[in-house]
């Protein structure tokens, strides 16, 4: 009608309107607690992790599946060797080992992770220490079944196991669900920040009075190459442990009541860190409050160091340990 009323034929035209967007919400993928990758298999996500006494004597290596660990931290042993703590939980390994004995410093280092615990033997005064632990055995002694003895290999470095047959067994079934986040991770594609990061290449390290550790930065695959005793670390197969993350933390140690030749890590407490990453270096502080609390890591400014996903390798070495980075 008011069409009709206009001279010229002229119509009214309608003012536009704008339909409001619709309301979008962004979830940020799921991410392994240990890793920070992705999720691939939502069944790994929900099962416990599994924490695995290596050994890394000369005679041990090559070893065999640690380039599936989420985490490995190396300690100090007897005779200034060390010994690998590898955890695992996104990934697995068909084959994994020579595995050994537990040391009177695992408890408290892997406590926070709920973990099982696959070992080989120890002394009866260590391995006291399981009972009243987080942690769920595992162990050879406990499940020999899950173990088997290699031929082309000498005792006692014939021991070796798989992810699979560890998480298969009963008690997997009873221990606490997925570990807590080791850290936080940055989001992919960005580069690594932290107060006081300073570019460096490399970095050589007295990772126990007899064995040095060098680990060289691959900007390529964003890793660090590790060598041992002035050898590239091979592994099984031919890979270089090469984590994306390196760790050292200066953790006093003290001799072990039972047995004074064995040592402890004060894995509990508070002291300095260097944490290597994306080529970058920076000098900060660990903390841990308890036996079962997540060990941090800050930086110069006391804010949280956000690791690339991947791979962490710790260091606990004795303070003033020869450390050289270039």
């Amino acid at each position: 009608m008011v069409a009709a009323g206009c001279s010229g034929g002229d119509t009214e035209s309608a003012t536009p309107t704008t339909a409001a967007p619709a309301s979008t919400t962004t979830t940020a993928p799921a991410t392994y607690p240990l890793s920070g990758r992705p999720v691939s298999d939502a069944a790994s996500l929900g099962r416990p992790a599994l924490a695995v006494k290596i050994d890394n004597i000369a005679a041990a290596r090559p070893q065999a599946g640690l380039e599936a660990a989420d985490v490995i931290y190396e300690e100090l042993a007897e005779g200034g060797l060390t010994r690998f703590v590898a955890v695992f939980h996104s990934t697995d390994a068909a084959t994994l080992g020579p595995v050994r004995s537990v040391r009177p410093s695992d408890p408290d280092i892997v406590a926070p992770l709920d973990p099982l615990f696959a070992y080989s033997g120890g002394a009866p005064a260590v391995v006291s220490l399981l009972a009243g632990s987080r942690l769920t055995n595992v162990g050879f002694d406990a499940a020999s079944g899950a173990y088997q003895r290699r031929s082309d290999r000498r005792s006692p470095q014939n021991l070796y196991t798989t992810t699979a047959n560890l998480y298969g067994l009963p008690a997997a079934s009873r221990a606490p669900g997925p570990p807590p986040a080791l850290a936080t991770f940055a989001k992919p594609g960005s580069p690594f920040t932290a107060s006081g990061a300073v570019p460096v290449t490399g970095l050589a390290l007295e990772a126990g009075p007899t064995v040095r550790a060098g680990y060289q930065y691959d900007a390529a695959s964003t890793t660090w190459k590790r060598s041992t005793d002035a050898a590239p670390h091979l592994l099984e197969g031919g890979s270089q442990i090469a984590p994306t993350n390196v760790i050292v933390q200066y953790t006093p140690y003290t001799p072990f009541p039972a047995d004074s030749k064995v040592s402890v890590a004060g894995a509990v407490g508070s002291g300095e860190a260097w944490i290597f990453s994306g080529g970058m270096a920076v000098k900060g502080t660990w903390t841990k409050a308890a036996p079962a609390s997540v060990t941090t890591f800050t930086d110069g400014s006391g804010a949280p160091v956000s690791l690339l996903a991947g791979q962490t390798l710790i260091h606990l070495v004795s303070p003033g340990a020869a450390t050289t980075i270039t």
